[in-house]
């Protein structure tokens, strides 16, 4: 009997980590409209979500890069010049909400 509620009470810990977990992890996808240097313009598809501003920093072209500016779908992110160097213009970026400070590398 006890191994059997603990086991359900595993199962309903786990399936409300999965929700929260699901809930947390909002992306939006937009296309690269230029790269200068460090500096990636992304045009984005659909509503800007409330975590896009400028200061911020996300998950974006395995990376995590800052957001410089905003006006209105346009936003500008700043990468290492090596990471920047490898998008390429028309191409689809998914960006994602960041839970916290993540290294970029050397």
């Amino acid at each position: 009997m006890a191994k059997k509620i603990t086991t359900m009470l595993m199962a309903v810990i786990f399936v409300t980590c999965m929700a929260v977990s699901a809930i947390a992890a909002e992306k939006v996808n937009g296309k690269v409209a230029k790269v200068s240097g460090d500096k990636v313009t992304v045009i984005l598809e659909g509503a800007v979500p409330p975590w896009v501003k400028k200061g911020a920093t996300i998950k974006a072209g395995n990376g995590a890069p800052k957001i410089m500016s905003m006006k209105g779908n346009e936003v500008v992110l700043r990468f290492s010049r090596s990471k920047a160097a490898k998008i390429k213009v028309d191409s689809v970026m998914s960006l994602e909400e960041s839970e916290g400070e993540e290294l970029q590398g050397c």
